[in-house]
Parts: C-alpha cells; structure tokens; sequence
C-alpha cells in the first residue's frame, strides 16, 4: 500500500463503468459557465456527427447548471454521503432526451469537475467529482451490454492537480491510452490492477479502459451484462492508477434516469458491493439517483458510508 493504512471489511467501496475520454468541455464551480477551453485528444472524424451540434448541446447543458458537489456528515460528525447534482433534462422518449447530444460514434465529454464541500471541517473521503456525459452509440463492453449514452459520476480520492500530473498517456482515438505511444513505464502504471483484496469477490480489470486523466475501470463479474440490465441499472466500478483505488464510479444511462422520475419515493438506491480491505477509513455502501420535481434536475450520490 506504498506506506498508507488498509483498513479491513466493514462496509462499502467504490466503482463505476468503463469507457473512454476526451476532455471537451472544462468547468469548475468558479467558473459555472466556463467556455470550452481545450481538446486533450483529438477524436477521430465519424460519419453522421456535426462536432459543432455536439459541443453546442453539452456547452448548453454545462451552462444550465451549477452542478454542486458536497459532503453531508453523520450526528456524530463523520462522513455520510457525497453527491453532485446534475441540470434538468428533456426527455423525448424512453432513453431519449433533445438535451444531450448521442453517438453514432463514442465521444466522452468531460464538462465539469466540482471540489466536494462540506458544511464542517470533516475531511471528506473524496477530494472532487467529475460528471462526463458518454454519447456511446457502438456496442461495447461484458456481452456488447455498452450501447446507450449515458452519465459517468466519479469521486476521486486524489486532488485533481495530482490526477492531472501523473495520470498522462498517448491516444490514437482521442478516448483510450494506445500503448504505443506511451511509454512502457507509464503504460504498466496504467494496466497495474489493484490487489484482489482492495476490490469486492468477483470484480475484474477492463484493461482496454486505461483512460488519459482518469485511470484503469474494475467491472463487476457477478453481474449478468445486458443492454435492458445496463439501461437499468447503474454500472458501479472501481477506478485505479498503479496498482492503488483512485476513484469510485457510477454509469447511468437516461433510462435509469427516468425510472427515477417514475418511482414513487424518486429515489433509487443500490449496493456498493464491498472489498475485504479499504483504500482508507471512509466508504460507501450504496448508490442513489434522486429525481427532484421542483427543479426537475438530478443528484447522483455515493451514501451510506462507514467508517471502519
């Protein structure tokens, strides 16, 4: 553990889905309605997409919101949940929306990247968040189940500043890190997967998602994949960078979305399955989509978190 306490089972961990990355749009809470600042890889042309409808569609939706990212804390002062909140969307039809642009071809927007806040001093498991909005469009992943566009939420345990520093690779295709263009070293680092005991029984490393500033994806193999069972429920993984858990992440497609708009309470909820041991102290044991009928907005949160 390069000289940091494990901490053994108790309760909870990380995860989310797989995909790929091009940094697009660029926002932070000082800036809510930060222009497009840069490409960090260019995405190769794909037939039937106007890159200029897309940018404008995300740029609208970055600028809709404030996308706040915090911190609710126990009676007893510990960390309770971590949630980011997500601008209003206007659905069309089943996993259809006019809000967001979608494939035919795979382009991941990473449009903001919130510090998580908190009402005390409690230092909070997660340093910041990053919500990416994935038009997919080819099918992909465990079964070809990776075919809907879909929201990726990610809690980083690292400053962005450090994510930003270290976690850099070449890419051919503008998402993936392309081995020969990034040096041996560096590669190694990226397709270095964490000890069996750091990710729940059952999880396995995606290694064709080492993703430039992001990481290697941990999928769960006790899931039976499906488009339907993908459509419906949120993808939880594991992220890490040489060989160590670096964020926990949830996929959720608008499908899912709208079953939160469906349900009763507006709520969903769902297990974070558990390592053996912890990355550190604090870790959630679920995932929840609210559906807010006010403001008709969304807040994604990693809750239940236990302090072992």
């Amino acid at each position: 553990m390069h000289g940091r306490t494990r901490f053994k089972r108790g309760s909870v961990v990380c995860a989310i889905v797989a995909v790929a990355a091009v940094v697009l749009s660029w926002l932070t809470l000082s800036a809510p309605t930060a222009p497009v600042a840069r490409a960090a890889e260019a995405t190769p042309a794909c037939a039937g997409v106007d890159p200029t409808t897309e940018t404008g569609l995300i740029g609208a939706y970055r600028n809709a919101g404030t996308y706040p990212a915090r911190q609710s804390n126990s009676a007893q002062g510990t960390p309770a949940s971590v949630a980011v909140s997500i601008a209003p969307i206007a659905f069309t039809g089943p996993g259809q929306s006019s809000t967001l642009p979608v494939g035919p071809c795979q382009t991941i927007y990473r449009f903001v990247f919130p510090h998580i806040r908190t009402r005390h001093a409690t230092e909070s498991p997660f340093k910041y968040a990053e919500v990416d909005w994935n038009t997919e469009g080819l099918p992909r992943g465990p079964q070809n189940s990776f075919l809907s566009p879909h929201f990726d939420f990610h809690f980083y345990l690292r400053q962005k500043s450090w994510v930003d520093r270290h976690l850099r690779c070449g890419s051919s295709n503008g998402r993936t890190c392309d081995p020969q263009k990034t040096s041996y070293a560096q590669m190694r680092r990226f397709l270095m997967a964490p000890p069996a005991a750091d990710v729940p029984p059952g999880y396995f490393p995606g290694v064709e998602s080492s993703i430039p500033d992001m990481g290697l994806h941990s999928l769960d193999g006790r899931v039976h994949y499906s488009v339907d069972e993908v459509n419906h429920h949120p993808v939880l993984l594991y992220g890490s960078y040489d060989g160590r858990i670096l964020f926990v992440e949830a996929s959720v497609t608008e499908y899912n979305l709208q079953d939160a708009v469906q349900a009763p309470s507006h709520t969903l909820s769902y297990v974070y399955r558990q390592p053996r041991n912890y990355e550190q102290r604090s870790w959630p044991t679920r995932f929840t989509i609210t559906y807010h009928p006010r403001t008709g907005g969304f807040t994604a949160a990693f809750t239940d978190i236990r302090t072992h």
